[in-house]
C-alpha cells in the first residue's frame, strides 16, 4: 500500500466522526501529550488546557495522567468534543509486578537472564489489566467518538532495563506452555540459561514462532473485543518503529483499514546534536524518519506514521521544535509532542508560538516554511566554553607538537575538542565512524571559536574514516563539536595539540576505553572522577599515577 493511501486512511477516520463533531479536513494527525498544563493543576486536566490545545491547530489531546480516572476521561472527551479536537488517553503499556512469590515466575525475563518488577507480557495479569482499561475506552468512543484511541508507551522505565518492550520473555509461563505444546520437559534452568539451552537443544525457533503466536492471539481477541463497540478505534503505540511485540503482534493484530495503526517515532525529538545547525540538523532528521518508515512499509499494513518532537532534549529549542513539527508533517502523516521541559508560566509561550506556527503551516500545507531562515540566534556551541574551565584555561602549547595516533577511545553522542592551532597552517584531524547496531547516523564535525564562529562543518560517512582538514586564520584555541547521533566515532590522529573538552554533561564513550589522561595541579588535595552508566551497562576505572602504577 502506498504511503498516500495512508495519509488519507487518517483523513478518513478522523472524519468518521458523528455530528454535531466535525474536527476538520486536515489529514495530518497533531497529537499533544501535555506534561506542562497538568501540572498547573496538580496534574488534574481542566477545560481551559483543551481549548488552548485547540486553539494552538492540535487536533488530539492526550494528557499524561488521568487516564485511570474514568469520570476525567469522560470529562475530557467531552471538551474535546466542544472544541472541534480528538481525545486520545496516553497510558503505560506496561504493569508493575511485585517483586515477591505473589508474581513468581510470571515476571519479564530477558534473554541474559535479568528479571525485571514487571508482569511478563504472557501473563494474564498483564492482558486483564490492559483489556479493561482500553474496552473501557472504546464504549465511550461508541458513545462519543471524539474519543478516538489510545496511547500505548512501551518505553521501558523500570529498574534493571535491558531495552524497551517488549522482546522475548523467558519467563516460567511461556516455557512451561511450550514445553507443554512440544509434548518435552524443559530442566529447571536459571534465568541466565533459559535462552542458551533452547539454542543449543534446537528449539529456539520453535519458541520465538510459539510466544509470537501467542502475542497475537492476545492482541487479536483484543481488537476483536474493540471492535464490537468501536471500530473507529485506533491504537497508537510508541517508540516506533517499534519493538519484536510492536512490530510482530501489534502490527498485524490492531492495525485495520477502518482504524490504521498510529505509530510514535522518538527518534527526532530534537537535534541529533546540540551543535548542529537548524538547517543540518533537520536534514538529518528528515533521513531518519525516511528510514524508519521503511520497517511499517514492509509489513504492508495500514498505518498512521507520527514523528515525536520533546522539547526538554539536547538542542530542542523552541523555534527548531517548530521548524521540526513541519519537516516531519512534511514527509511523515503529523507529527507529536511529548510536551515536558517548558514551564507554563516562562518558557511556554515560547513553544506554544512556535507549535502554533507550525501547526498553521501544516494545515495550509506550506511545506517549504521548514526551509525559512532562522529568526533566533543559534548558540549551541556557547554554553560547551561556560560549562568547562573557561577559555582563558585552553592555552596553546608553547611548542608545536608532531603529529600523534590517540589510544582507543571509541565515544558516543556529543563530544568536544580543544586544539590549539597557528594561522596559516591546516588542522588535520582522523576521524573513524563506528557503526551501532542498526542506527544509521552518520559522524557530524563542526569547527568554530570561542565566539561560536563557525570555521567549517563536514561529515564522515557510515562506517568510514575521514579527515577533518580546515586551515585557521589566526592563532589561538578552537573548539571540534563531534556527534554521530546512537552510533559512535573515534578521534585517531591529529597534527596539532588537542584535547577533549568534560562539561557538565561529562564525556560519552562506548565500549573499552585504551587509555585517557588528565592534570593534576601541584598542592591540590584530591581530585574526583565521576562514573555514569546506562541500562544494564557497567563500567570500571583503572587509575594509574604519573609514574603507570
Amino acid at each position: 500500500m502506498k504511503r498516500s493511501c495512508l495519509a488519507l486512511s487518517l483523513c478518513a477516520v478522523m472524519l468518521h466522526a458523528a455530528a454535531p463533531f466535525q474536527p476538520g479536513k486536515d489529514p495530518k494527525i497533531r497529537i499533544l501529550v501535555d506534561k506542562v498544563m497538568q501540572p498547573t493543576e496538580r496534574w488534574v486536566s481542566k477545560e481551559w488546557m483543551v481549548k488552548e490545545t485547540a486553539d494552538a491547530g492540535f487536533n488530539v489531546f492526550s494528557p499524561r495522567k488521568g487516564h485511570d480516572r474514568p469520570a476525567e476521561v469522560r470529562l475530557v472527551t467531552e471538551w474535546c468534543q466542544k472544541y472541534g479536537i480528538y481525545h486520545m488517553p496516553w497510558m503505560r503499556g506496561t504493569l508493575t509486578a511485585p517483586e515477591t512469590d505473589a508474581a513468581k515466575g510470571r515476571r519479564i525475563v530477558w534473554a541474559n537472564g535479568t528479571e525485571q518488577p514487571l508482569w511478563s507480557v504472557n501473563s494474564d495479569e498483564f492482558w486483564d489489566w490492559t483489556t479493561k482499561l482500553i474496552v473501557s475506552y472504546a464504549k465511550l468512543s461508541a458513545e462519543n467518538p471524539a474519543l478516538m484511541g489510545v496511547f500505548l508507551d512501551y518505553e521501558n522505565y523500570a529498574p534493571r532495563k535491558c531495552g524497551n518492550l517488549y522482546s522475548l520473555s523467558y519467563d516460567d509461563l511461556i516455557l512451561a506452555a511450550f514445553a507443554k505444546k512440544q509434548g518435552q520437559p524443559i530442566p529447571e534452568l536459571p534465568f541466565g540459561g533459559r535462552a542458551k539451552w533452547l539454542k543449543d537443544e534446537g528449539l529456539h525457533e520453535a519458541f520465538e514462532a510459539f510466544q509470537v503466536n501467542h502475542w497475537r492471539e492476545r492482541c487479536r481477541k483484543l481488537r476483536q473485543q474493540v471492535d464490537a463497540l468501536s471500530p473507529d478505534f485506533q491504537f497508537c503505540i510508541y517508540p516506533a518503529p517499534g519493538t519484536p511485540f510492536m512490530v510482530r503482534a501489534c502490527y498485524p493484530e490492531w492495525s485495520t483499514k477502518r482504524a490504521p495503526i498510529i505509530l510514535g517515532d522518538p527518534w527526532v525529538y530534537g537535534r541529533p546534536s546540540a551543535f548542529l545547525p537548524q538547517a543540518t540538523a533537520l536534514k538529518a532528521n528528515q533521513s531518519k524518519l525516511q528510514t524508519a518508515m521503511k520497517i511499517p512499509q514492509a509489513a504492508n499494513i495500514p498505518f498512521v506514521y507520527a514523528g515525536g518532537i520533546d522539547p526538554v532534549v539536547t538542542g530542542a529549542d523552541a523555534e527548531f521544535s517548530g521548524k521540526n513539527a513541519v519537516m516531519i508533517s512534511d514527509c511523515t502523516d503529523g507529527y507529536w509532542i511529548f510536551y515536558e521541559g517548558p514551564k507554563y508560566k516562562t518558557t511556554h509561550k515560547d513553544y506554544w508560538k512556535w507549535f502554533t506556527w507550525a501547526n498553521k503551516a501544516i494545515k495550509e500545507q506550506r511545506w517549504a516554511a521548514w526551509h525559512e531562515p532562522r529568526e533566533t540566534p543559534e548558540d549551541g556551541l556557547l554554553t560547551v566554553f561556560d560549562q568547562a574551565t573557561g577559555e582563558g584555561r585552553f592555552l596553546p602549547p608553547a611548542v608545536p607538537t608532531e603529529p600523534v595516533t590517540f589510544p582507543k577511545a571509541v565515544m558516543r553522542r556529543s563530544n568536544f575538542l580543544a586544539v590549539a592551532a597557528t594561522a596559516g597552517e591546516a588542522i588535520e584531524i582522523g576521524l573513524q565512524h563506528v557503526p551501532v547496531g542498526r542506527y544509521p547516523d552518520i559522524l557530524n564535525w563542526r569547527v568554530q571559536t570561542p565566539a561560536n564562529e563557525l570555521l567549517a562543518e563536514g561529515s564522515v560517512p557510515f562506517g568510514k574514516r575521514g579527515v577533518l582538514r580546515v586551515v585557521p586564520k589566526k592563532t589561538g584555541m578552537y573548539l571540534v563539536a563531534l556527534s554521530a547521533g546512537a552510533c559512535a566515532y573515534s578521534v585517531q590522529s591529529t597534527n596539532v595539540p588537542a584535547t577533549l573538552v568534560s562539561t557538565r554533561g561529562g564525556m560519552s564513550f562506548i565500549y573499552a576505553v585504551d587509555r585517557l589522561y588528565f592534570h593534576v595541579p601541584d598542592g591540590a588535595k584530591s581530585f574526583r572522577i565521576d562514573l555514569r552508566t546506562a541500562g544494564v551497562e557497567t563500567a570500571r576505572v583503572d587509575l594509574f599515577g604519573p609514574g603507570g602504577k
